[in-house]
């Protein structure tokens, strides 16, 4: 079928309209001062970012769920989840509002209402990486930035000497089973190719026992023993009852990780945060993957 030249003309005219209309978004878009005085956190881990870079003093404003350090939970409370309160984030009159890169209807709300945003790409450990060093470099933080990105990279380091030349063990890394008290599992959510926690299970040194596609896996009992993995690592708060979730994972006995009592429980908040304390995470991961 032959286009007309009207369509062709029309179509590019159309492509030039968005472009220009995009550009001139990014070009009226607020901009931040290059050293801001008044920092609103919208996420757990931007909020430790901020901190872990001497930032604390700057930060006016967090989110719900924001609880590291401790001191955040006098910070006033701006926004949930994914809802932002506005009147009570303008009222903290922040220079400088940092989200995460998938809240990009936030940041439009806000460009709207002249405040200057910066979003962070935290889903991985690269990008935890890059983040840090985007916010020194747009907080004035550039040196703090290159010295938690070192201290990062040397315990990183450190796992992997520690892996280097052993068989990696199949680990089940489950961030929540069912508590009905039964006193067994009947289905638990597990990490799959997130990009984060999977890539954190290599980082330790072991491999991932479920191969498919899913990013966190509803998997059934009857895919624990099919899986059989050699270690589990299950994610607790620390309010719930740990010795009633042991019961309820020595249910397994059959598996392999509960038969040679390779149960990991994770109880501090740190290890669900793609923070700059995961390291830490990885750490006792690795002692436990490959015990001296």
């Amino acid at each position: 079928m032959r286009v007309k030249p009207f369509y062709i003309v029309l179509a590019g005219f159309l492509a030039l309209t968005v472009c220009a209309h995009v550009a001139l978004d990014r070009l009226l878009a607020p901009v931040a001062p290059k050293s801001p005085r008044r920092i609103v956190s919208l996420a757990p881990n931007v909020t430790e970012i901020l901190y872990a870079l001497g930032l604390g003093p700057q930060v006016v404003g967090v989110s719900d769920f924001c609880a590291y350090p401790p001191e955040v939970k006098d910070k006033p409370k701006v926004a949930g989840f994914s809802d932002i309160n506005f009147e009570a984030l303008l009222r903290t009159r922040p220079d400088l509002v940092v989200l995460l890169l998938d809240r990009q209807r936030n940041r439009r709300n806000l460009e709207r209402l002249g405040l200057a945003s910066l979003a962070l790409d935290t889903r991985s450990i690269p990008g935890l990486m890059g983040a840090i060093e985007t916010l020194g470099q747009a907080a004035g933080r550039v040196k703090e930035a290159e010295s938690l990105l070192a201290s990062i990279r040397q315990a990183l380091a450190a796992a992997e000497e520690k892996a280097a030349g052993r068989e990696r063990p199949r680990v089940l890394f489950s961030v929540m089973h069912s508590y009905q008290g039964l006193g067994y599992i009947n289905e638990v959510v597990a990490v799959g190719k997130d990009g984060f926690f999977d890539a954190m299970i290599r980082a330790a040194g072991g491999q991932n026992v479920y191969e498919g596609s899913l990013a966190f896996p509803r998997l059934s009992r009857e895919s624990l023993f099919f899986l059989n993995p050699e270690i589990i690592v299950d994610v607790i708060s620390p309010h719930e009852d740990i010795e009633a979730a042991r019961r309820d994972w020595n249910s397994l006995r059959s598996v392999r990780a509960i038969r040679n009592q390779r149960l990991i429980l994770l109880t501090d908040e740190a290890d669900t945060v793609p923070g700059p304390r995961f390291v830490n995470t990885v750490t006792r991961l690795s002692q436990a993957f490959h015990p001296d």
